[in-house]
């Protein structure tokens, strides 16, 4: 079976959540026996074309235009997200093509892009798929999938934060920094948004963009800060618990749901908290419980069951228009 996403950016150039996601739901089809393909249309970055662990990456406009390039690769699926979704479901509905739609948020154009009525839905998180309900569509559920053992190393000595964005706390980071000098932080360039990036804080080191993330962040980090004001799930906290790196996070729906019972909570606007958090989780003792703690919930999320179920709907798609085709030359 032959399954195409069409996306705007995929990896190993952009490594958001959404694409970090995507990634792996392919290659576990591809790891099934199946045949992943991207379509990108906004990325500039790499070859034209480029095989990255057994998914194959085609830039759109270097190679012909998205209807040229699906055409050609003809998916028995497609899969998309975010603003691919109405190109993609166009193209499915012409072309007779099941159309899953990767759900990472609640958001008003999410809710719009249901109305597409994709052949299946996949949603990120409990509390989305509960929140969106109303929307009847084939559905599973499926977290953002984290192999433990492609994140685990051990840990290193900053207060770090991932993504400099304003809305993941690119300010707090440096206020944070300001309050506690004695203290080393490092701020992550993120994959979206505009970053924050400020020189004038001796005490926060500024970490590029990186594909690697076991190697350049989590072996030189010690807690990890997650104050971002809405995480629909927040992947790279559970990557860095993979670590035993305990997390402070602000308590939106989605971080609540995958850090759970392992995290330390702390309201975003309320920086004394933040402070007080840090100040307790870098003493020995209370780091160390924090740390197997963290590491408890990773063993709980493990993603093979959910991989599992996500493959079966893929293969079961593609058997429905198997047999719709029957039913269509009798």
């Amino acid at each position: 079976m032959r399954v195409v996403a069409l996306v705007h950016w995929y990896v190993p150039f952009h490594n958001a959540g959404s694409e970090t996601m995507l990634h792996t739901l392919l290659r576990a089809l591809v790891d099934a026996g199946h045949e992943a393909h991207v379509v990108t249309t906004s990325q500039e970055e790499g070859e034209a074309e480029y095989v990255h662990q057994g998914v194959t990456v085609h830039r759109a406009g270097a190679l012909g235009t998205v209807p040229e390039l699906l055409d050609t690769l003809a998916p028995a699926a497609l899969v998309t997200h975010h603003q691919e979704t109405p190109h993609a479901s166009q193209y499915g509905r012409t072309r007779g093509v099941p159309v899953i739609q990767l759900i990472h948020n609640d958001m008003q154009h999410t809710r719009v892009w249901l109305h597409k009525r994709p052949a299946l839905a996949v949603f990120n998180t409990l509390w989305i798929e509960r929140e969106l309900a109303r929307y009847n569509v084939p559905r599973i559920v499926v977290h953002p999938p984290v192999h433990a053992a492609e994140h685990a190393t051990s840990p290193g000595e900053l207060v770090t934060l991932v993504n400099l964005n304003a809305h993941k706390g690119g300010e707090i980071l440096y206020e944070l920094a300001k309050r506690m000098p004695d203290v080393k932080f490092a701020g992550v360039i993120g994959g979206h948004g505009e970053q924050v990036i400020r020189r004038d804080v001796p005490n926060v080191e500024i970490i590029p963009h990186t594909p690697d993330m076991r190697g350049n962040v989590w072996a030189r980090t010690r807690v990890l800060l997650m104050p971002s004001v809405y995480e629909s799930y927040g992947m790279a906290a559970i990557e860095a618990m993979c670590s035993g790196i305990p997390v402070i996070a602000n308590p939106t729906p989605g971080l609540v749901e995958s850090v759970s019972w392992a995290g330390t909570f702390a309201d975003r606007g309320n920086l004394d908290a933040w402070v007080s958090a840090i100040r307790s989780l870098i003493l020995p003792d209370r780091w160390t419980a924090a740390s197997a703690a963290a590491c408890e919930r990773v063993a709980e999320l493990d993603p093979r069951p959910e991989l599992a179920r996500w493959v079966t709907a893929v293969e079961r798609l593609e058997g429905e228009g198997q047999a719709r085709g029957v039913r269509n030359r009798r």
